[in-house]
């Protein structure tokens, strides 16, 4: 599933610092289904900061957000990314 947390008074360092604590919170969890299953869940996440564009339009923050979770999961998963490829 996809979230968003959005965090008032943050520069992108500190949000890629938060979401690092939340990555490291989930990793290896397990969540427990019938039949005894079980899953191991993980956490890919994709930040941005309104410092980086030089204001704030929520849109266009999801959309850079959204574009590093997906780079995230294309670099292996279960990783914050808070830059853009080069």
């Amino acid at each position: 599933e996809e979230f968003c947390i959005v965090m008032p008074n943050t520069t992108l360092q500190e949000a890629a610092a938060v979401a690092e604590r939340l990555r490291q919170r989930i990793q290896g969890r397990e969540v427990f289904l019938h039949n005894n299953v079980t899953l191991r869940v993980s956490a890919s996440l994709g930040v941005s900061a309104s410092e980086e564009r030089g204001e704030y339009q929520f849109e266009a923050l999801q959309s850079v957000a959204d574009g590093r979770l997906y780079l995230a999961k294309q670099n292996g998963r279960n990783q914050v990314c808070f830059r853009s490829a080069a």
